[in-house]
């Protein structure tokens, strides 16, 4: 169906959905000034009851009141029977204090007397014993004073048997040393010798190589370019055929729009008139005006089915991407050499057992995938299972 049918059936929809909603609003007003008489009728009932409670709540309270005094009176009276006994209970505290305190100072004056006789003993004491440990102390420094300095003599005897030792070591190294230095002189000017000659070996063989290796690149430079030339040439052609196609499905879609906004402005009008309480009926003649652009519109979808598929997230197995003869020999060397890797193949992998270069093959291996043929894991192509489809 065409953007204008559509326009026109959802232009008829809505026109029935306002008027539908009009019949509602209508019911609905009615109904809510019916609740609303029912709610003000419920509030005058419910007035009228908390009034009766509130008149037998009053006199309720006042008689509560009364009662409340008398008990408060009784109260008051048994409050001041309790402070009088306890004003006696505390006269009777008072005197029995007094007389404790005094006992107290007779008690602590006889045991101030006996701390100082206690410690003057201790004082005694403690002199004598400090005189004791000062003595010990003397005897103790004497001996740590004793073997220090053996210590110190023994360090000394030690530091000049090392001095002599270390003077007749040096000696004896020097004189090596010295027998052994023509020796080393002469070992290494030969590895000198050797390590320039290897050196001069590594670099004609590097040169040589250079030189192979830039006869090569020349060759596939060239190679690489002639298929990118053949590769951008159909690529041009097929992106002409895109915008041929695309150019007639816009003209479809312009004149679809146009139709679908007559539709649209139609319907406005009749809401509105529906609206004022009248009614607008769609003319006749915008039918056969759409009938004809839908004609017009089959060979712009016609012509999008003839391009050449080139999405990678749908692929399906009966569309293909226009490929020439040499890449389908190769996409079918590809195939069968994934389906005989299960464990997984890289492109790199590829290139020495194919014979053919890393553009060529990531190309054609890239067709397989989109048509569903192989299956992609990161960089890794496997075959695909048997059912998965």
């Amino acid at each position: 169906m065409g953007l204008a049918n559509e326009m026109k059936s959802l232009s008829e929809e809505m026109l029935a959905s306002f008027k539908g909603r009009v019949k509602d609003n209508e019911e609905l007003v009615a109904n809510v000034g019916k609740k609303l008489q029912q709610y003000r009728d419920e509030q005058e009932k419910t007035a009228a009851t908390l009034n009766a409670n509130a008149a037998e709540l009053k006199s309720n309270l006042a008689a509560g009141e009364k009662e409340r005094m008398g008990n408060y009176g009784q109260l008051i009276g048994s409050i001041q029977k309790d402070i009088k006994g306890i004003e006696t209970e505390v006269k009777g505290f008072k005197s029995s204090t007094n007389e404790l305190i005094k006992d107290y100072s007779k008690a602590r004056k006889v045991l101030a007397s006996d701390l100082d006789k206690f410690f003057s003993e201790e004082n005694k004491s403690r002199a004598e014993n400090e005189q004791s440990r000062m003595d010990e102390y003397g005897l103790y420094i004497g001996k740590i004073s004793d073997e220090v300095s053996s210590i110190f003599n023994y360090t000394n005897e030690m530091l000049e048997k090392f001095g002599s030792e270390h003077k007749e070591m040096s000696d004896e190294l020097r004189a090596e040393l010295s027998k052994t230095r023509n020796d080393r002189f002469e070992y290494t000017h030969a590895l000198l010798t050797s390590i320039q000659g290897r050196i001069a070996e590594i670099s004609s063989e590097n040169n040589n190589a250079a030189r192979k290796l830039r006869k090569d690149l020349d060759h596939g430079d060239a190679e690489r370019l002639r298929e990118y030339n053949a590769l951008f040439d159909r690529i041009s052609r097929e992106v002409t055929d895109l915008r041929k196609s695309t150019s007639a499905l816009l003209g479809s879609y312009s004149s679809d729009r146009a139709q679908g906004g007559e539709h649209w402005k139609q319907m406005q009008e009749q809401i509105a008139a529906i609206r004022n309480g009248g009614n607008l009926e769609i003319p006749k003649k915008i039918e056969k005006v759409v009938e004809k652009n839908e004609v017009k519109a089959e060979p712009a979808v016609t012509v999008i089915k003839e391009l050449p598929v080139f999405e990678q997230k749908t692929p399906t197995e009966n569309v293909e991407l226009p490929i020439v003869h040499e890449e389908l020999t190769l996409e079918d060397k590809i195939f069968q050499y994934i389906n005989s890797h299960h464990e997984g193949v890289k492109v790199s992998d590829m290139e020495e057992p194919l014979h053919e270069t890393r553009m060529k093959i990531g190309f054609a291996a890239k067709c397989l995938l989109d048509a569903g043929k192989v299956s992609k894991i990161e960089n890794l192509y496997y075959p695909v299972k048997k059912g998965s489809k």
